[in-house]
């Protein structure tokens, strides 16, 4: 773990490991051997940040539950772990000390461990009321020895500042990507900067649009996202075909180079930030760790925006993109 994120000095390795897709919503879950295995190799090559939450599950596996089984098999000073508290899932959004508490407990619980390293509020509360409560629980919780640091995801900057003044906001998880980018540059740079937040960036490769697009909509949960459309597919198939292009000039993969300039806009804008890309194949986890071996110049970049401006649709539907920073944001209070 050789990288700092942000100014709380939390040690992270340059590239985390999102866990979602181990468990749920892109497919069925992996059986736990498999899981084991998958989370055993990418441990080995440098993955050291695993990115869980209480919301990852199914009906037949928790994500949590399935990270306590490989946690078991490894000294835990030699990683660090993020888990996620969802307000939604919590009747009347409880963020009181108590209710924050059991939330806390239950996910320690399931991950086999008594302490975590990073624990976000995964989304906004409906006010910004519970969203300071939240926090001010989480305060005395940090206190305790069961969190070490507290991050928030999807929050818009205005209630980012509210919160970082009660505690420290050490990381904001967000959605960043060559196809996604105002989330961060435009929303949230320099509140991030101002206050030495880190920045996590989740769906790094747009959910696999700059890895390897379907050739046909996914039956999965990106059915419903706009740039997965039959329609705006085809586009975005055709914007993957010019990455590719690109990459293959380079002797990379499009994955690679989409992750290359994600670190490389990141330097260029004084960010500090880790992507957490996520697998379920321990080549691709492979692959997208050599993505740090590429170097880029200024305008291999710029050449890549004038693609990536291209693609078709919004990250996320209407319901989606409500209970994130897009709904925050037309929230003054």
């Amino acid at each position: 773990m050789d990288f700092t994120l942000g100014a709380a000095g939390l040690k992270v390795s340059k590239l985390g490991f999102g866990c979602m897709g181990i468990t749920a919503y892109y497919g069925a879950s992996m059986e736990d051997e498999p899981a084991i295995e998958l989370l055993k190799a990418v441990y080995d090559m440098g993955y050291r940040h695993f990115d869980s939450a209480e919301a990852y599950k199914s009906e037949t596996k928790h994500n949590e539950e399935q990270l306590a089984l490989f946690f078991k098999t490894v000294p835990r000073d030699s990683y660090t772990v993020a888990t996620k508290f969802m307000p939604f899932m919590h009747e009347g959004e409880a963020c009181d000390l108590e209710s924050l508490t059991q939330a806390v407990d239950a996910s320690l619980a399931r991950l086999g461990l008594d302490y975590v390293d990073l624990y976000y509020c995964h989304r906004p509360p409906s006010t910004l009321e519970k969203a300071e409560q939240w926090m001010a629980s989480m305060k005395e919780i940090v206190k305790s020895g069961k969190v070490r640091h507290v991050g928030l995801s999807e929050f818009s900057p205005d209630w980012v500042r509210k919160l970082h003044a009660i505690h420290p906001v050490a990381a904001i998880q967000i959605e960043w990507s060559l196809v996604t980018r105002n989330l961060v540059e435009e929303f949230l740079l320099d509140c991030c900067k101002e206050l030495g937040i880190g920045v996590v960036a989740y769906s790094p490769l747009a959910r696999n649009l700059l890895a390897a697009a379907p050739v046909e909509v996914p039956t999965d949960w990106r059915a419903a996202q706009p740039r997965y459309s039959e329609e705006n597919l085809k586009q975005n198939q055709e914007l993957l075909k010019k990455i590719e292009a690109m990459a293959e000039a380079k002797s990379v993969t499009a994955a690679q180079l989409s992750l290359a300039w994600l670190y490389f806009k990141a330097e260029q804008l004084g960010l500090s930030m880790i992507a957490i890309p996520g697998t379920t194949k321990i080549a691709n986890a492979k692959t997208n760790l050599a993505s740090l071996g590429v170097a880029l110049t200024p305008e291999d970049a710029a050449a890549l925006e004038a693609l990536a401006s291209a693609v078709a649709g919004d990250r996320g539907n209407e319901r989606y993109l409500t209970m994130s920073i897009e709904g925050n944001m037309t929230k003054s209070t």
